[in-house]
């Protein structure tokens, strides 16, 4: 898959209603988890907070794909246009 695919399945992904739906719902489940567990339970807290940071790396991960793909298809615009100019080789 190339880059440039990569990141219109992201894009694609990242505005989805679904996985909005879904993204908001589970980082709300885990605050909850967060607010209602012990102050003493630091493994189950810390456990939580892990999940929290996964769960946003998740999300990083998708728009860094989307960032590349945007800058991949503006380098392949570039070298298109480039290709197209009639008078690339007139002075080499």
């Amino acid at each position: 898959m190339t880059p440039v695919e990569r990141a219109d399945k992201s894009k694609a992904i990242l505005d989805s209603p679904i996985y909005q739906e879904a993204y908001d719902g589970v980082r709300g489940a885990i605050i909850e988890r967060i607010e209602k567990c012990s102050l003493t339970d630091t493994t189950t807290a810390e456990d939580l907070r892990r999940c929290l940071k996964l769960l946003k790396d998740v999300r990083l991960n998708m728009e860094v794909m989307v960032n590349h793909g945007k800058i991949e298809r503006f380098n392949l615009q570039k070298e298109q246009e480039r290709t197209k100019n009639p008078l690339r080789n007139l002075f080499r």
